[in-house]
């Protein structure tokens, strides 16, 4: 805590002569409580305005000075969003990637890490005038230019690569780059991976035996159990792992244990409050500091950074998973739910039932996401409807449409009190759709690159029909999807837990479905 209050408080010393700060009485501040009582809950909408000037050529507005570089983002309540990145906001950034090479070369070795080349498949690098003298990029390809030698020369795919704006064109490019080398580490989104490793086999149906040194990946952007076995059929092998939690505004988190979340790393310079998610759109939200968070409780996470955002809402829910040190689990964004039958269903809990159904029924997935289902004529209750992009099919469709609902049951109370006897809604749907088939959704609607993921829930049904209009024949299947739903499944209250567990209980990850 004492970390966070000199950090905060360092923010507000900095900042007292901007707009900002002195329209909020910065020089007043002496602590949290102070702070709190001047600064508001903010979104990017709220600052929007005030960059707009920066852009426009005006100083000391939000930060001192006017920082030259900014960072476009793709965002779930806004758009696209074009934030500031300053040269303290460039050093949280490399706090960040520097803890975790570091814990990379604590698993294998830092001789062994810096004997051949890593690969860091993030942004493009090169960048485009935005304002009065800024330039705009992606984070990770701003980061990528400022390497230091030391690393510089070990960066793969390199910076003749990294700049070819199209993404299609420069994952090519990546996957001749890297089929020829002794790569030792990787770092990107899972997601993404998977596809330059699906270019190089074009290449080299060998994938498997061209890294032989390979030990160590960095991820993060999406939950990696999804895609754990693909990962290891591709490879041939298990990778020691470490999760990042990097985002646009702020590196927020590291995995420093093998188990149990990401460590909150309070020494960036960054200040984080916490609200509770029920008090999201109150006028005055509670907010915690690391000092009162409680466990497995959700929060959405607001940042005050060096950058010039002050109580920013990220974005991001979480949930605290320990306490000494604060470590946490992200369990969706502020706006990627589905609650049309009070369900009350968010990302964490998908996920955790899509690892469960495939790991129960031999299945392994590309990418998924799911939406509402609402009542007709033929469904007067609704239920959920999965999209899914199979890598591997289930052996048999109904049970793993069985075992994504049993264990969805068995996550969330409110889905499970809705489902019991199809009272308040029907069994999922799991609609199997053609291999590609997210990715031409995702080429279609501008979103290719390291900045996009799939949204894996939303309450509408925008991009469940979208995947739907787009999807060629699947194997199998006699129009543009499968439906492995064949008969109707009916919820009763004891296929939702064993005999003698209380049905209040959380899993544990072990029944979970979660390595």
């Amino acid at each position: 805590m004492e970390a966070q209050r000199a950090a905060l408080l360092d923010l507000v010393r900095r900042a007292e002569g901007t707009r900002f700060g002195r329209s909020h009485d910065f020089a007043g501040i002496r602590s949290i409580e102070d702070y709190q009582a001047r600064v508001g809950v903010g979104q990017y909408l709220d600052f929007r305005p005030l960059w707009t000037r920066v852009l426009e050529g005006e100083r000391d507005v939000t930060w001192p000075g006017r920082p030259r570089y900014w960072t476009k983002t793709s965002g779930t309540t806004a758009g696209d969003k074009t934030i500031p990145v300053t040269d303290e906001a460039f050093a949280s950034h490399r706090k960040g990637g520097w803890d975790a090479l570091l814990l990379a070369a604590a698993k294998v070795g830092g001789q062994h890490l810096l004997g051949g080349p890593m690969l860091f498949l993030g942004g493009c690098t090169r960048l485009s005038p935005i304002g009065v003298n800024g330039l705009v990029g992606d984070l990770s390809g701003l980061v990528a230019r400022r390497l230091p030698p030391g690393l510089r020369g070990r960066y793969s795919p390199g910076l003749d690569v990294s700049s070819i704006p199209d993404w299609e064109t420069r994952l090519a490019a990546a996957a001749r780059r890297v089929a020829g080398q002794d790569l030792r580490l990787l770092s990107g989104m899972p997601s993404w991976l998977l596809i330059l490793f699906d270019e190089v086999s074009r290449r080299h149906p060998d994938v498997t035996d061209r890294w032989p040194n390979l030990a160590v990946l960095i991820h993060g952007g999406v939950a990696f159990a999804p895609y754990r076995l693909r990962f290891e059929e591709r490879l041939g092998r298990r990778l020691d792992r470490i999760e990042v939690y990097p985002a646009s505004e702020g590196f927020v988190a590291v995995q420093t244990e093998a188990s149990g979340g990401l460590t909150l790393m309070l020494d960036y310079g960054i200040f984080y409050e916490f609200v509770p998610v029920e008090d999201l759109g109150l006028g005055r939200p509670r907010r915690h500091t690391v000092a009162d968070v409680e466990l497995d409780r959700s929060y959405a996470i607001l940042l005050t950074t060096p950058a010039g955002l002050w109580s920013y809402i990220l974005g991001d829910t979480v949930r605290f998973t320990a306490r000494d040190p604060l470590r946490l689990v992200i369990t969706g964004r502020v706006r990627h739910f589905v609650n049309a039958f009070g369900e009350n269903v968010i990302v964490e809990e998908v996920e955790q039932a899509m690892v469960s159904a495939c790991d129960a029924n031999g299945a392994e997935v590309a990418e998924f996401t799911v939406a509402p289902r609402y009542p007709s004529a033929t469904d007067p209750r609704g239920g959920h409807d999965w999209i899914v992009e199979f890598h591997r099919p289930p052996r048999d469709g109904q049970r793993f449409v069985r075992s994504i609902d049993t264990a969805l049951s068995a996550l969330n109370t409110d889905y499970r009190i809705t489902r019991t006897g199809d009272v308040g809604m029907t069994a999922p749907r799991v609609l199997a759709v053609a291999p590609g088939t997210f990715h031409q959704w995702m080429r279609t609607a501008g979103k290719l690159g390291d900045q996009h993921k799939v949204p894996r829930v939303m309450n509408h049904r925008d991009l469940a029909d979208a995947l739907l209009a787009a999807s060629r024949p699947p194997p199998g299947g006699n129009g543009r999807v499968r439906d492995l739903t064949a008969a109707r499944l009916t919820a009763s209250p004891e296929r939702f837990y064993s005999p003698g567990v209380n049905p209040e209980r959380r899993p544990s990850r072990f029944e979970r479905g979660i390595p």
